[in-house]
């Protein structure tokens, strides 16, 4: 059997990624243009509920199989690998069949708190994909922690192939009886997204089983092994699972919390209950859109080196842990900091070319420009809370990440409480709360992180680089913009500009020596690495 690189897992999810979330813009992009920021409010208030059951149930227990795995195979115990991703998948299917019979149930009542009683058809229509995603993630589980990014990487893509195809032509079809009918549409292709990479996941497990026949061939396995039953194994993933279920629900959990805020607040304020979604589909249908952009990568980031730190934990390799741990955050703040300028200065021609047919005035335009530009900084919080969150986790310091949410959390519902009731601030004010919270959780994880870990750090290298690179890029952006606009259109003008912006991004990383030669090899060193099968 083969393992991948960190390198190569890394850059495969991040492609992957990256090629995803193109396809979620063109998805978002003409839905949002379909739906209007009313239909795209509904459609957010039903999504982070969702959310947040996916990462009660399934998602959050990914990168805890993974890491289960992956120090098994370090220690040569294959069958109890397996036996673990099978207690998992009994496991997941449980909680996946108990959270989607749940959220049927109460549907009509989420619905009503919410303020948004409609809403509730929504919830009965993407129920049945929380079970599909569990079965999902049990499998990605085990694949992770064997190091095998690939079926990872092409279900998501296929999922969204298939949201992008079935939910736009359902939405299209169906909003002529009504923004409501229209968000359903859009939701029915999630959950028909999910049948399929489930489909696929399931078969592509398959074909790597016969392929690797002997991988599979547990006769020469210890006699703890065999004798080894799947109810302790169960309570084992479960208890691996906490500290990353409690982790990860909470911003899933700050993202219920406004679905159920945000429009009750503004209509206390006498916003009537349309400007109010309209406004809630603004900030979290394009705005959060937008600044989530650029989390792909560091998520691919974060999903590839807990289980390569694991490993390398459980074999003693600290000149592993601490190049992987350097690079990986360097790697963060090159991806974070050139998209918290380009949102400070571009917002307004982003949101043009983007979304200009999604706004019922040009008031709405202008909220919209404005709240990217504010939650520009939310970028950079986001990316340091999830690459500090992943390094603590994969050294067995899972409830530092689980302490600073909830604290973080607990600041933001003051927040938005306070900031929201202000008049002048409004939907602001949930932009403000936003960026306390991600403030609060990165400065202590930071602080731990320090505590806990020693390495090798490069301030000048990964934080000075990329801040003198974006600036640099920002200038050459706007001199590029002014040159183009006098021979080309405004959209293509805009698009080469960044495309130009961007180029000359990356010369500058690489001319200031932002990389060390050892990473540069690294980067650059793709190969995938063969075990013993």
């Amino acid at each position: 059997m083969k393992k991948q690189s960190f390198v190569f897992s890394a850059v495969l999810l991040a492609v992957s990624g990256i090629f995803c979330k193109i396809l979620g813009a063109i998805y978002k992009i003409p839905l949002s243009n379909i739906l209007g920021s009313q239909g795209m409010g509904i459609y957010y208030l039903v999504f982070p509920i969702y959310a947040f059951f996916l990462t009660l149930t399934s998602s959050s227990f990914t990168t805890a199989i993974s890491k289960i795995v992956s120090k098994q195979m370090a220690d040569n115990k294959k069958l109890l690998a397996y036996k673990t991703f099978k207690a998992s998948l009994i496991l997941l299917v449980f909680l996946g069949l108990i959270a989607g019979i749940f959220l049927s149930i109460f549907s009509y009542l989420i619905a009503r708190l919410q303020g948004e009683t409609n809403a509730y058809i929504c919830y009965l229509i993407i129920s049945p994909s929380i079970l599909l995603v569990a079965i999902i993630c049990a499998f990605k589980g085990y694949f992770q922690g064997l190091q095998n990014m690939t079926p990872t990487a092409l279900s998501q893509v296929i999922e969204q192939l298939i949201k992008l195809s079935t939910g736009f032509v359902l939405a299209s079809l169906l909003v002529k009886k009504g923004v409501v009918f229209g968000t359903t549409g859009a939701l029915l292709g999630v959950t028909l997204s999910e049948l399929f990479g489930c489909i696929f996941i399931v078969i592509y497990f398959f074909i790597f089983k016969k392929k690797h026949k002997n991988s599979f061939n547990f006769s020469g396995a210890s006699v703890e092994e065999k004798q080894s039953s799947l109810k302790p194994i169960v309570v084992q993933v479960f208890k691996t699972s906490i500290p990353f279920t409690l982790s990860s629900v909470i911003l899933p959990l700050s993202l219920v919390i406004d679905s159920f805020l945000i429009i009750n607040i503004l209509k206390s304020m006498q916003f009537n209950k349309i400007f109010a979604t309209s406004l809630l589909g603004i900030n979290s249908g394009i705005v959060n859109t937008l600044v989530g952009l650029p989390s792909t990568l560091s998520t691919a980031i974060c999903m590839t080196i807990v289980p390569f730190i694991s490993f390398a934990l459980s074999k003693k390799d600290f000149e592993s842990i601490n190049q992987k741990t350097g690079l990986a955050i360097k790697l963060t703040m090159l991806i974070a900091v050139p998209c918290v300028f380009v949102f400070i200065f571009f917002s307004a021609p982003i949101i043009k070319i983007l979304y200009s047919g999604s706004f019922a005035n040009n008031y709405e335009f202008n909220v919209a420009c404005s709240l990217l530009t504010l939650s520009s900084i939310n970028v950079l919080y986001l990316a340091i809370l999830q690459i500090s969150t992943a390094l603590l986790q994969s050294i067995n310091k899972a409830y530092i990440p689980v302490i600073s949410l909830a604290v973080s959390l607990i600041v933001k519902v003051v927040c938005e409480i306070v900031f929201i009731n202000i008049p002048y601030l409004n939907i602001f004010g949930a932009v403000i709360s936003n960026a306390v919270c991600y403030f609060v959780s990165s400065a202590i994880n930071i602080y731990y992180f320090r505590k806990n870990i020693n390495i090798n750090f490069s301030f000048y290298r990964a934080v000075v680089c990329p801040v003198l690179a974006s600036v640099s890029m920002c200038l050459f952006i706007f001199l590029s913009i002014l040159i183009l606009q006098n021979f080309v259109g405004y959209t293509l003008t805009i698009i080469l500009s960044f495309i130009a912006g961007l180029i000359f991004y990356l010369v500058l990383v690489f001319v200031m020596k932002t990389f060390t030669r050892q990473e540069q090899l690294s980067l650059f060193n793709f190969k995938r690495i063969k075990t013993k099968s």
